[in-house]
């Protein structure tokens, strides 16, 4: 009788299922759709830090990415032209610049969500309350991840 698998080798499953599944999903962010604002990846990066971490510098972005600060800049500028990103001085320090999601920016992740889940829709049989708890398992991780990765961005860049 074959019994679960150990944890590791399920929570290891995930991992590389997640990371397989990202890379067709994010492709979609990247061209055009109808009433939605694509992106390209780096821009894309930079918009899941702004998600988590509104309010993040630009220093702190580019340390994140191992990037110049410069070129850095040039992405945020592009995503503020495209109305999803805006720049404000901290309060306090008019020097410091933070950069924050706009609501267009929140507006066009649920058009993707809506064009993700189309694609997904045909590619699982799982049930509702399957879904559901993956849907939860993965949520909660990804929540784990982002607190993990907060707590420590300015000492340890993210991969």
């Amino acid at each position: 009788m074959t019994g679960t698998p150990p944890r590791s080798e399920l929570l290891g499953e995930i991992g590389q299922s997640v990371i397989d599944s990202f890379r067709y999903l994010q492709r979609e962010v990247t061209v055009p759709h109808a009433g939605l604002i694509h992106i390209t990846r780096s821009e894309a990066d930079i918009m899941r830090i702004l998600m988590e971490e509104p309010g993040t510098t630009v220093t702190e972005i580019a340390r994140a990415f191992g990037q110049h600060k410069s070129n850095t800049s040039a992405r945020i500028a592009a995503l503020v032209e495209k109305g999803l990103a805006e720049k404000r001085s901290a309060a306090g320090d008019g020097r410091e610049v933070r950069v924050y999601p706009t609501v267009t920016a929140r507006t066009n992740l649920e058009g993707y969500r809506q064009v993700w889940a189309e694609h997904l829709e045909p590619l699982s049989t799982a049930s509702d309350e399957r879904l559901a708890i993956a849907a939860e398992v993965l949520g909660e991780i990804a929540e784990a991840l982002a607190r993990g990765t907060t707590a420590s961005s300015s000492e340890n860049p993210r991969p």
